[in-house]
């Protein structure tokens, strides 16, 4: 079998996920390192065996050895590159979110589909065995009828952490902050585990802002699920710890608490025998080793690109589909949308001072 030759565009920090989930495969070779940063493609490179460089994704995307493509660059470049990589004839592995603007992220869904080529957004964490298992639990009714839950992510990123980069913390580059980066993947964990989410309301702002960040720190909101389940919904980058998630869902029969945090960890789960079991065979299952790169990144990197390799092979669609990616992407827009409704609502009349925790009046764009 001819093995999946694959290029990595973007050699940041998540670009060593990439390449460990490809070197795990059995039957892949990862061929370029691209990035605008030459040195930084170069650095990569060396660091794990890759064999050509360069800082133009046009001549990765013109080598017809290569079969797919990671995208893992700033978000306002993501619809672009995706769309000339499936216009080469590329499969991509693109990082979230899919694109800034949802129109770009439908366009870009309609051209895998014309194309026959897969398109997955990056949301490793559908893949972790914990939430693997929540959402077979929900299926099988072990926990009841849904009826409430509560998400959250607090974390901390100073100053340096957007001073020091030309896109994040701005509207044009990152089409966010702290819900559309950080807070991603609890977000579309939840919504994949309820079956969508509507936005009943949402605010946000700029509680503690720091050097060069323009959009929002800080974003709270109601989301309702298609059964009525009503979830809480909180994400912060101004806080004194690291990384922390929880997600817990309560339903009729039984209820769960877990996080999202390497190496994902199931906290809670009552309810009848059946889910105690369940409960039971999760948490005496041995964890994995962590991968390399960032730890909060999670296990499950490996897991999706096994997944995006298998539908390179077989054409079966994904758990991380670009269709799946499109959803997330249009529930983004609608709290930012929701948001920006209660910022121009409560924002001061002519000749007041402007509050420095209002977030700005846009919404997600390119």
């Amino acid at each position: 079998m001819k093995p999946l030759v694959h290029a990595i565009v973007g050699c940041g920090r998540v670009a060593p996920n990439h390449v460990d989930g490809f070197s795990a495969l059995p039957d892949a070779e990862i061929r370029w390192a691209c990035d605008r940063d030459l040195t930084r493609a170069q650095s990569l490179a060396r660091e794990h065996g890759v064999p050509r460089t360069t800082s133009d994704p046009r001549i990765v995307l013109d080598d017809p050895a290569v079969d797919s493509v990671s995208i893992a660059v700033d978000h306002a470049q993501h619809a672009a590159l995706a769309t000339a990589a499936l216009e080469a004839g590329k499969h991509v592995l693109v990082e979230k979110p899919l694109a800034l603007d949802p129109e770009d992220g439908a366009a870009l869904h309609a051209l895998a589909k014309r194309t026959g080529r897969v398109l997955s957004v990056v949301s490793q964490h559908r893949y972790d065995p914990v939430v693997t298992a929540v959402r077979d639990w929900i299926a099988a009714g072990l926990l009841g009828h849904l009826v409430s839950g509560t998400v959250s992510l607090q974390c901390g990123r100073d100053a340096d952490y957007y001073a020091q980069s030309y896109w994040r913390g701005t509207w044009a580059g990152e089409g966010g902050s702290a819900l559309v980066n950080q807070g991603y993947h609890a977000l579309d964990v939840a919504r994949w585990l309820c079956g969508g989410l509507t936005v009943a309301g949402a605010a946000a702002g700029r509680t503690a802002p720091r050097g060069g960040m323009e959009t929002e720190d800080t974003l709270a909101a109601v989301l309702r699920a298609p059964g009525g389940a009503l979830l809480t919904y909180h994400v912060t980058v101004a806080s004194s710890i690291t990384w922390r998630t929880r997600i817990e869902l309560i339903g009729t029969e039984g209820s769960v608490l877990f996080d999202l945090d390497h190496p994902g960890t199931l906290h809670l789960a009552e309810g009848g025998d059946a889910l105690r079991a369940a409960a039971r065979a999760v948490i005496d299952r041995e964890v994995e080793p962590a991968p390399v790169g960032i730890g909060y990144y999670g296990i499950s990197h490996r897991r999706q690109i096994a997944d995006f390799a298998g539908a390179v092979r077989d054409g079966h669609v994904m758990a991380a589909s670009g269709e799946e990616g499109l959803h997330t992407l249009r529930l983004l827009d609608e709290l930012y949308r929701s948001a920006r409704r209660v910022d121009t609502a409560s924002a001061p009349g002519p000749g007041a001072a402007t509050g420095a925790g209002l977030v700005a009046s846009v919404a997600v764009r390119g």
